[in-house]
């Protein structure tokens, strides 16, 4: 039966046997001495930017619309429900309150 230190020895001179066969050095404590640094990263960019939903293309001015009423008719808030209605103008300073 093995103690925890002996099955750590093994499996460390098991390591530096697998870091030898990778073509690492290693100095005699067993920590690699090597100069690579690793590779260049690939550059996989496609195109300069991404279209994002911020870029507005066609026409760029806001549309108005005109409603025409007929004379006498004006428009109001539908009894305090923030729907609007067509009133007729007599009626527009009473509109929503108790006559």
């Amino acid at each position: 039966m093995l103690t925890n230190k002996q099955r750590l020895e093994l499996t460390m001179t098991q390591y530096r046997k697998w870091l030898k066969s990778l073509g690492l050095k290693l100095n005699n404590k067993g920590r690699v001495i090597s100069s690579h640094k690793g590779f260049d990263i690939p550059n996989y960019k496609v195109r300069d930017s991404i279209p994002t939903s911020d870029r507005v293309v066609g026409d760029t001015f806001k549309r108005t619309y005109a409603t025409k009423l007929p004379a006498g008719k004006t428009i109001g808030i539908a009894y305090n429900k923030g729907a609007y209605q067509v009133v007729d103008s007599s009626d527009f300073k009473t509109m929503g309150r108790k006559v």
